[in-house]
């Protein structure tokens, strides 16, 4: 429970807030959405590394035994560097996935979105300009294994919170939807 909840201090250094203001939760990815990234990244390094050594192989068959440059030994090492280069960032993906955040505290929700190891974006906006909270489940495997697009909507000119592979989004909403009506009657409209 202490590693839990040093993450969400964490997350809590980064947005605005009181002493009055408390934790309500925070919402990451549901890690389902890894399985994509996972997938199309080592399917990518696998592709270059055969790639890589079978044009090796074959180049090395059809040329002369007293060529200068070893051909085959250079496209393999190529391959091994291009093949680590897309697990390196296949993992840089995952980690960018995983940051992403919604954090709802008594008093505002705030919305951490990652674009890559250096560039984020962080909105935050009073659970008052709230106006709807949508869940979205699209698919056979969003509901088997729960999880949704979580769309809140809000008042003004700031742009809606999208949070795609949201876990167990129809709870998310609850607790949103009842953050805001406690912030409601806290501190009015």
């Amino acid at each position: 429970m202490k590693a839990h909840r040093a993450i969400d201090d964490k997350y809590l250094q980064l947005i605005e807030s009181d002493k009055n203001e408390h934790l309500v939760c925070v919402i990451k990815k549901h890690p389902i959405g890894l399985v994509p990234v996972f997938v199309t990244g080592l399917f990518v390094a696998a592709v270059v590394l055969i790639a890589s050594f079978g044009f090796g192989i074959w180049f090395d068959k059809q040329a002369e035994l007293n060529t200068v440059l070893p051909v085959g030994l250079i496209t393999s090492i190529v391959g091994i560097v291009v093949a680590a280069l897309t697990v390196f960032f296949t993992f840089v993906a995952a980690f960018v996935y995983q940051n992403n955040t919604i954090i709802v505290t008594t008093d505002k929700i705030a919305q951490i979105l990652y674009r890559n190891l250096v560039d984020r974006k962080i909105s935050q906006l009073s659970l008052g300009d709230v106006q709807d909270v949508t869940v979205e489940q699209r698919g056979l495997f969003a509901r088997l294994f729960k999880y949704g697009t979580l769309v809140v909507e809000t008042a003004g000119e700031q742009n809606n919170y999208n949070f795609t592979y949201t876990p167990f989004p129809y709870e998310c909403a609850k607790e949103l939807v009842g953050a805001r009506e406690a912030s409601i009657k806290a501190y009015g409209n």
